[in-house]
């Protein structure tokens, strides 16, 4: 049993793969500017978060959520453009600043009941995280050869998902212990951090300026291809149904259930984010065990996140801190295998000139309901409780799923 439950070897090139990237100064550059941004990015959240429940309540979390993220749903694929068009490190740099200064009028901004400022400083962090998520996404092809990508995306994984992982829980450590201010103060000089880093890059600019259509034309080229290719529509369209459901769940309903229900604090709201961020390391890191076919499977990729939404709607459920991290932690954990190959299909699925257009408007298609769905969760909360929520937001996205196993099955008897 032993034996077979023991790491396979590393191979040499593996180990070979690796220490290039070690000696690669404009890549350490990267990951670790990449880092302290990730690691802001979730003090800053879970500051706002926590600050605007015990400010306003539920439903004007919502409303702060939404404007928070209408920007970043519809200038996303613009701040794809900008980073195509321009020199990457001179705009990391000035978008790491700017997030700095935020995250420092955030910490006046938060002392206060004053909701038009608060909406206000939720759409400024929009419109930088539409340019700041797609910056972060091309820098690595420029600093890293082709046949050292799989490497180095290997690691930018792993700091994503420990960001995500140990992320909220020190950051709602820090808020019980400093203060939504001092919190934020930290995110702003770990922002300052991120750009002082980035700035030791050598210019990025695109080395040639080709002519290009029109942005508009190209996304719509893109959308054709999303809506005549039948598997892409399937599951791009069930997806984005199904994120309507559970964005708002995540993003007003834990800070919610945490407070309201549990009565946990700022480190139970950590503790609950922390949790389902190592279920998803974890079933990450489970996806080589499972078997070959499931990987290229549509059917089993809607199975697996049915079973993830119906343990979401388990945490409306639980009765107390322990049993709810639980219950979120095994629902991150099962959506771990199905989010990999879901990824893997749309970049396997398109016609290799479409891929860029396709991924975009995958993410902004989850970007752009987020608005609703925080909006939508919020208003509820004043009419039902956050077990409610939970129960029947986690049994909806559910039935989507179903509905896209469905559809999927029919495909395949078709074919």
């Amino acid at each position: 049993m032993t034996s077979t439950m023991s790491p396979a070897p590393r191979r040499p090139d593996d180990i070979r793969s690796t220490a290039p990237l070690l000696r690669n100064r404009p890549y350490q550059a990267v990951s670790w500017s990449q880092t302290c941004t990730d690691f802001a990015e979730q003090f800053l959240i879970v500051a706002i978060t926590w600050a605007a429940v015990h400010t306003f309540g539920g439903d004007r979390l919502g409303l702060v959520l939404a404007a928070w993220a209408v920007p970043r749903g519809l200038l996303l694929l613009f701040g794809g453009v900008l980073a195509d068009r321009k020199d990457r490190r001179a705009v990391g740099v000035a978008v790491g600043m700017l997030l700095c200064l935020l995250n420092l009028s955030a910490s006046v901004v938060t002392g206060r009941d004053e909701l038009w400022a608060w909406l206000a400083l939720a759409v400024c962090l929009g419109v930088l995280d539409a340019v700041r998520l797609p910056l972060g996404s091309s820098l690595l092809p420029l600093i890293v050869g082709r046949e050292r990508l799989v490497e180095a995306n290997r690691w930018v994984s792993l700091r994503e998902w420990g960001a995500m992982t140990g992320g909220p829980a020190l950051g709602g450590a820090l808020v019980a212990l400093l203060g939504t201010g001092s919190t934020l103060i930290t995110a702003a000089v770990m922002y300052a951090l991120s750009s002082i880093l980035l700035a030791q890059l050598p210019s990025l600019r695109p080395d040639e300026e080709q002519p290009r259509e029109p942005v508009l034309v190209e996304l719509s080229q893109g959308l054709a291809i999303v809506l005549r290719h039948r598997q892409l529509r399937t599951l791009l369209l069930a997806f984005a149904l199904a994120n309507l459901f559970i964005l708002g769940l995540v993003g007003v309903g834990i800070p919610l259930f945490a407070k309201e229900v549990l009565k946990a604090g700022p480190q139970g709201l950590g503790v609950l984010a922390a949790a389902f961020g190592a279920g998803l390391v974890l079933g990450t890191l489970l996806c080589h065990r499972l078997p070959d076919r499931w990987q290229r499977s549509q059917q089993m990729i809607f199975a697996l996140f049915m079973l993830s939404d119906c343990l979401l709607a388990v945490v409306g459920l639980a009765p107390n801190l322990l049993l709810a991290a639980a219950a979120y932690g095994a629902s991150g954990l099962v959506a771990g295998p199905p989010a990999t190959y879901y990824r893997a299909l749309l970049q396997t699925l398109p016609p290799a000139e479409y891929l860029g257009r396709v991924t975009s408007i995958a993410r902004a298609t989850s970007f752009g309901l987020e608005p609703a769905s925080t909006a939508g969760v919020g208003a509820l909360s004043a009419r039902l409780s956050a077990r409610t929520l939970f129960v029947v937001g986690g049994c909806a996205a559910a039935v989507v799923d179903l509905i896209g196993l469905t559809l999927s099955r029919h495909r395949n008897r078709e074919n």
